[in-house]
């Protein structure tokens, strides 16, 4: 096993601890002039660069105070003489900006991979055939005060983080029986994939669905063939800018000392050539083409997964044997994605398919980091508007428990598809939606429920719609702290990871849907105890273009700190929209030809959503988008047995449509939300239910002794055997 190098490379937190001595040392500068301090009006401040910000005797005469004022004045700012203040930078990402440099140009290129490079790392870094002695940063590549997955858990404002004091579970939903108990329609009965599509015609592009294979094409068990047969080079903010592009170029100083600018993909090349024998080399590897990084990417991570959480036979095989065909499956690129891969950018329908080969030699180079322009996340940076892609920040930072699971995930892939290559394809479809239903005007009624608290979407909601809880950023913070719905997906299907590089974040309007992203690992646990429990087979049978019928749509829901919030019609509308663009399908009209959505508790947990609330509204939106429900509560006893009643009676025992439930809930929130926001309340089902049968006396209070829901719907109350007639839900 490789040692670590003699002398740490210095981390973002060296940076503050520094700063924290030197603010130390200036305190005590300044308490041996306490004494004359005490004479000015005005507390001398210390900088983080040690300069003195001018004393009161400076200030106008309207500052000064007596010396009781001035005494609470010094003992209010006295904690600041030690305080030590950084800007910054902002945690909202701005709208993109590409970087004036950003030319279009076309042209050809055939890789090589049968380099031959030198026997080791050291002699490829500082060898007397290397002249990479001294590396210059590139300007395209700011520098970062945040790593990724630092700037992925601000843009989720917590979301993806476990520790948001929300109603988080820390263990996977039980495992679904034969004799499990549901509730509404058997889940036998609901539409699935492949079996209510209706046959594929052949695979071909078109101007908005871009194939990145030879085509027209028809799944044979065999990989698609790349087109064109050479590498045509795109270097424009409309495609993805590639490694091994000729306008990939990076400035270098020889012994000489003279700079001049390399071909970086001539760079990568001649490195992961070398011989890689332990992760400080892997390490030393990487920053060699990312050079600007080298005091702010630490390794931490890569270094304690492989020097403690492996064991040495583990280790050995792979930096022996998969770590080698990585590399051959990396440097392959300009050989397997010959044509230029478009960015999947807002306010534009689009598809891209990949095949499933082509997908694993990007996450390859994904792991050597050498994606251009990734890396800059200021606002003013080419990306900021997309997720990262290099796999630095799950390499970065003090060893975490999920991270090195995170790692397990993405190791056992890289074994599977370096000892076999996968055969198949996948599609990402970006959709947008330009018009949204009017729904305080529908009259449609909710359509078919299967609902139960065992189960998962991901293990038995085969041939499905299946929803992805989504941050807006693709992958939200897989590639960093985040370890719940999405992530957890992300890390079982890793090639869901390759939508990080070409999908823009996304719009309230829109969705992204990964159709045929195969499974390579089962987990345990969830949040912070997720853990990876084995290597797995997915068998699920393939569509003739060769994708696995497992159609995975991504929605993100609002972000809520509380409940009042989310009830106002514009959060509800808004909701609605969003599940309404991941549902709908405009191509197929006919219901029949429509699997179901499977899905769970929606923006709930760490997004802080009302599970009553978000079931209610992805039933309304799945009932326009013509699709039935399979919703798995994620072991909720009592949510299973509520959102089935509150459907059977809007379905069965007092039919109404989606205008009529909008207004149920806009009372709902006017009556009771509002007026009782601190105090304990009627949920939202319990609501509708006393509208109708008459025991909401009073909307100006809360019932004194509200009936017990789960009693009366039990019973199965009939709105018509109580008054005679339904009541209108405006009628009161």
């Amino acid at each position: 096993m490789s040692e670590p190098p003699a002398k740490r490379k210095k981390t973002i937190l060296d940076f503050f601890k520094k700063n924290r001595c030197d603010q130390d040392q200036q305190k005590a500068k300044t308490d041996k002039n306490k004494m004359a301090d005490e004479k000015t009006n005005f507390p001398i401040e210390s900088a983080a660069d040690g300069v003195k910000v001018p004393s009161s005797k400076a200030l106008p005469a309207t500052h000064q105070t007596d010396k009781n004022k001035m005494a609470e004045q010094k003992n209010n700012t006295s904690g600041r003489n030690a305080s030590f203040s950084v800007k910054l930078p902002s945690r909202t990402p701005a709208p993109q900006q590409t970087t004036s440099n950003a030319g279009s140009s076309t042209g050809s290129y055939k890789g090589a991979t049968s380099f031959s490079g030198p026997s080791s790392v050291a002699e490829c870094i500082h060898g007397e055939n290397s002249n990479m002695s001294q590396t210059m940063p590139m300007e395209c590549d700011s520098p970062q005060l945040f790593s990724d997955s630092e700037r992925s858990d601000m843009q989720n404002a917590g979301a993806d983080s476990e520790e948001h004091e929300m109603n988080i579970p820390t263990r996977k939903p039980s495992e679904r029986k034969q004799d499990c108990v549901f509730r509404g329609t058997p889940i036998s009965k609901l539409n699935r994939s492949p079996g209510c599509l209706e046959r594929l015609q052949p695979l071909v592009s078109t101007n908005s669905h871009t194939v990145l294979f030879k085509a027209p094409f028809q799944y044979n068990g065999k990989p698609p063939d790349p087109f064109p047969s050479s590498f045509k080079d795109r270097w424009d903010n409309d495609h993805v800018r590639m490694p091994c592009s000729n306008f990939n170029e990076y400035p270098v100083k020889g012994k000489d000392g003279k700079q001049t600018v390399r071909r970086r993909w001539d760079m990568i090349t001649e490195v992961l050539l070398c011989e890689i024998p332990g992760p400080y080399e892997l390490e030393e590897v990487i920053l060699t083409y990312n050079s600007r990084y080298s005091d702010r990417w630490d390794f931490k991570t890569l270094h304690n997964f492989f020097t403690t959480e492996i064991d040495e036979k583990e280790r050995q095989h792979f930096f022996s044997k998969t770590l080698k065909e990585m590399v051959r499956l990396a440097l392959n690129l300009p050989n397997l994605c010959t044509q230029p891969i478009p960015l999947l950018k807002k306010g534009r329908s689009r598809s891209v398919t990949f095949s499933q080969q082509q997908i694993s030699c990007l996450l390859a180079n994904a792991f050597f980091c050498t994606f251009p322009r990734r890396n800059a996340r200021q606002k003013t940076s080419e990306y900021s508007n997309y997720p990262s892609i290099n796999f630095n920040s799950l390499f970065d930072g003090e060893p975490d428990p999920k991270k090195l699971e995170k790692l397990r995930c993405i190791m056992n892939y890289f074994r599977r598809v370096t000892t076999t290559v996968p055969t198949g394809t996948v599609t990402f479809v970006r959709q947008t939606v330009e018009k949204c239903p009017e729904w305080h005007k529908l009259d449609t009624s909710l359509r078919g429920l299967h609902v139960s608290a065992e189960g998962t979407i991901e293990d038995d909601g085969l041939g499905m719609l299946q929803v992805d809880f989504a941050n807006k950023y693709l992958g939200g913070g897989v590639l960093g702290q985040g370890c719940v719905q999405e992530e957890i997906r992300f890390l079982i299907c890793p090639e869901m990871i390759v939508s990080r590089l070409i999908t823009e974040c996304l719009e309230k309007n829109e969705c992204l849907i990964m159709k045929g992203c195969e499974r390579f690992s089962d987990y345990d646990g969830y949040a912070r105890t997720f853990r990876w429990k084995e290597n797995y087979e997915d068998k699920t049978p393939r569509d003739n273009w060769g994708r696995l019928c497992t159609d995975v749509v991504a929605i993100d829901a609002l972000i809520f700190h509380g409940t009042a919030r989310q009830f106002k019609s514009h959060s509800v509308v808004r909701e609605l929209d969003k599940a309404y663009c991941g549902f709908m399908n405009p191509v197929v009209k006919d219901a029949k030809h429509l699997p179901a959505v499977c899905t769970g508790n929606w923006g709930c947990g760490a997004f802080g959503g009302d599970r009553q609330l978000k079931a209610l509204i992805q039933l309304i939106a799945a009932a326009q988008a013509k699709r039935d429900v399979c919703y798995f509560t994620f072991d909720d006893k009592n949510l299973r047995d509520d959102l089935f009643r509150i459907h059977n009676y809007l379905t069965q025992v007092n039919p109404i449509g989606i205008s009529n439930i909008m207004t149920l809930i806009a009372q709902y929130e006017r009556n009771v939300v509002s007026k009782f926001f601190r105090q304990k309340r009627l949920s939202l089902y319990e609501y509708i239910i006393k509208v109708f049968d008459g025991s909401l006396e009073n909307t100006d209070s809360e019932p004194d002794s509200p009936a017990d829901f789960s009693q009366s719907s039990q019973e199965g109350i009939n709105a018509e055997s109580v008054h005679g007639k339904t009541k209108d839900p405006l009628d009161f």
